[in-house]
């Protein structure tokens, strides 16, 4: 979020080991080769994580509307979409009053070393790949048979 860049570096400054802010999908990128482990918030990023193999935990908390109103309107096991792909809980998720510094170091801890929580999200993240695998052809392709597949559906007679 590029709006909050500032505010996020002078929120660590005085941190005893200051993290390092990336802005930028160039950066993200060369980050992720390098990372042992992430705090992410939840969204894409989540996936693009699992996809790089950098084990995480997540975090995300919004104003109590929203809250109020999400709860009601989305019913799935995780709002992560790493662990939504895998059909598994394998990414810790700390939402509104669960995310608390305390949980998220808890969390985070293990993930920093070779940790049987750590191989569990490595192993299923080895998953996302063949789930998300489109064989040789352009992702593109199996998009459009869905969408004529769809199409198909809503013809009378079929």
């Amino acid at each position: 979020m590029p709006h909050l860049v500032e505010a996020v570096r002078e929120g660590v400054k005085r941190w005893p080991v200051e993290p390092r802010v990336v802005v930028g999908e160039q950066e993200k990128r060369s980050v992720f080769r390098i990372a042992r482990a992430a705090l992410a918030k939840s969204g894409t990023v989540t996936l693009e994580l699992a996809l790089s193999g950098v084990p995480m935990v997540t975090a995300y908390r919004v104003g109590g509307m929203e809250a109020a109103i999400l709860s009601r309107a989305i019913k799935v096991q995780s709002v992560i979409l790493a662990n939504l792909v895998m059909g598994e809980n394998v990414v810790p998720e700390f939402l509104q009053k669960d995310c608390t510094a305390e949980n998220l170091a808890r969390a985070l801890r293990p993930l920093l070393s070779d940790s049987p929580v750590r191989k569990k999200q490595i192993d299923g993240f080895a998953k996302i790949d063949a789930i998300m695998s489109t064989g040789d052809g352009p992702p593109s392709a199996p998009a459009a048979d869905i969408v004529l597949a769809t199409m198909r559906k809503g013809r009378p007679g079929n």
